[in-house]
């Protein structure tokens, strides 16, 4: 018994960790999706005007622009 739990702790960390770590990322995820979600919608408008390769500028989104110290 003792044997089969000195081999058990280590999964266990890796288990916590791997739990926090995605804690961390659905934050990230939940804090970045509204600009995400603000240019996906401005590709889509790019292309749909007939841009082949559609590029961002700062300066195409007002609400962004103030948000983003760099790209």
């Amino acid at each position: 018994m003792v044997r089969s739990l000195h081999w058990m702790w280590p999964w266990s960390l890796a288990d916590v960790t791997m739990g926090l770590m995605a804690l961390c990322n659905l934050i990230a995820i939940s804090l970045l999706g509204k600009y995400a979600f603000k240019l996906l919608e401005d590709y889509r408008a790019q292309k749909r005007a007939g841009i082949k390769d559609p590029v961002f500028t700062k300066d195409r989104l007002k609400e962004v622009e103030n948000d983003v110290e760099c790209w």
